[in-house]
């Protein structure tokens, strides 16, 4: 009876090494955001060595690769605001924030990390300064609360069903189809640090009532949702819509609306960071952050399968 039992001990000891560095390589929430914190915290300091990088990083900055530390990790020199939100389940991390620079100037910052064995393995970062994009507003200093609340588990979202309703968005963009969106009748959009949505005297739409103001976004590619969050509802999503050059008058919601290239910055391709907030199946909030880039520029990342 007791060789049996030794056997198993035996085995038991033997396979505990491994489960501990199973249990030691995992990375909650609490983890992830220490991990985010530590990237921020090197970025500003000029200091790559003191994130938690992995031997080898892949880093891009504007959908180009760069060496590591360079681009904003030399020009920015502290956050004047920063949002972030994790995905341990898929070890992503996703950030946006707004990075003053040398001379005083700010620019607007998304960063999207993919962490494993508590290790950041990839580095991607899109900024946008004054001109790269007609919406640029660097005012903001915390996150809007509404990210961080806990959805019902009611009203909660799977993780598919959160992927499915941003994709639903960009498909109601290019295929100016509101009703195709979950929108709540109470939903609002902030893109760049503007609010774009219920926002008087110049921006009065609803977020279903925009959709038509935007007939040269039909395409968009290199999809991908780094980030999905079903307790607070949220998902990130990242996107290349390619607008190519049109001439056209048409009417909408009764009024006359006219796209040219001279208006509309004809052709070109928008780089586009969105984050969304989904509480009973229906978006409530959008922090969008994008940037310019000459027509067909690649992003440098692959799609999501």
């Amino acid at each position: 009876m007791r060789t049996p039992v030794l056997l198993l001990l035996l085995a038991a000891l033997n396979a505990m090494p491994s489960a501990v560095r199973a249990a030691s390589a995992s990375c909650d929430e609490a983890c992830m955001l220490a991990i985010t914190a530590a990237y921020l915290d090197a970025l500003t300091a000029d200091q790559p060595s003191n994130a938690p990088l992995a031997d080898r990083v892949r880093w891009t900055e504007n959908g180009r690769d760069i060496a590591a530390g360079d681009g904003i990790w030399r020009t920015g020199k502290a956050w004047s605001y920063r949002h972030s939100f994790v995905d341990p389940v898929a070890g992503g991390i996703g950030v946006f924030g707004t990075v003053e620079e040398e001379g005083g100037k700010r620019a607007i910052v998304a960063v999207r990390l993919k962490v494993a064995g508590r290790r950041i393995t990839e580095s991607e970062v899109m900024v946008s300064r004054e001109g790269d994009f007609s919406l640029f507003d660097t005012q903001a200093t915390e996150p809007r609360a509404i990210f961080g609340r806990i959805v019902a588990p009611e009203d909660r979202s799977s993780r598919a069903q959160l992927k499915a309703i941003a994709a639903s968005y960009f498909r109601g963009i290019s295929q100016v189809d509101a009703p195709v969106v979950p929108f709540h009748p109470d939903c609002n959009r902030v893109e760049n640090g503007v609010p774009t949505t219920n926002s008087p005297p110049r921006m009065t739409n609803s977020c279903s009532g925009s959709l038509g103001r935007f007939p040269y976004m039909r395409q968009y590619r290199q999809t991908r949702y780094p980030v999905v969050d079903t307790r607070r509802g949220l998902v990130l999503a990242i996107t290349a819509f390619d607008m190519p050059e049109l001439h056209l008058k048409t009417i909408v919601r009764g009024r006359p609306l006219e796209i040219s290239p001279e208006r509309n910055h004809l052709p070109r391709t928008m780089f586009l960071y969105e984050l969304f907030k989904v509480e009973g199946g229906k978006i409530v909030q959008i922090e969008a952050e994008m940037r310019n880039e000459p027509p067909g520029t690649s992003m440098g990342w692959p799609p999501d399968r």
